[in-house]
């Protein structure tokens, strides 16, 4: 707090509190949905598919890494766009609102660290339990997450949050069904 002023330190923390409220929900949510959803169906449909937790491992920790890689890179392209198109058709107005976003580096950051975690948690439980307790286990907690995520989300949205909880839980279970369909009706093993 070396020279600033209590009111300077206080109009900073508002300021890091907003962003981190408004700004990263897009992020964190896009990131963690995502790949949580995707990692899941992928796990699901491997699972059924092959019964193999070696294949489950190998594809679930791919599908992961690059998802995580690509949608830090997809934040990164469609934030600067954003940007871009915001300056070129209202000039002047970063300096209306400034720190309501994060910038193109930042959204990459956040957005791809936050699908790592999202895509990474499917997965946990089959480092240590046997394939049918790990794929019950995989969805019970990919469940939950999501639905706290959306819960987390509303709270911050303001909106319902048994609601938001439960859209993202419905997105994620219709993706996931349609793997496990596709795990079930390609059967390799």
């Amino acid at each position: 707090m070396s020279g600033m002023t209590s009111i300077e330190w206080d109009r900073g923390q508002a300021a890091w509190r907003a962003l981190l409220e408004r700004a990263t929900v897009r992020e964190v949510l896009m990131g963690a949905q995502d790949n949580l959803t995707n990692v899941l169906a992928v796990t699901l449909g491997v699972t059924i598919g092959a019964g193999r937790a070696d294949l489950v491992a190998l594809a679930g920790t791919a599908a992961a890494v690059a998802e995580s890689i690509s949608m830090g890179g997809v934040l990164y392209t469609s934030t600067r766009a954003e940007r871009d198109l915001d300056a070129r058709d209202h000039p002047g107005a970063e300096d209306e609102a400034p720190g309501t976003r994060l910038g193109p580096a930042g959204a990459a950051v956040v957005t791809g660290l936050a699908a790592l975690a999202g895509g990474l948690l499917p997965l946990a439980p089959f480092l240590v339990l046997p394939i049918g307790a790990a794929l019950v286990a995989s969805i019970t907690v990919s469940v939950v997450a999501l639905f706290g995520l959306g819960s987390a989300t509303a709270s911050v949205t303001r909106r319902v949050w048994w609601q938001d909880g439960m859209r993202l839980v419905v997105i994620a279970g219709t993706a996931a069904l349609a793997a496990a369909l596709i795990g079930a009706g390609l059967r390799v093993a």
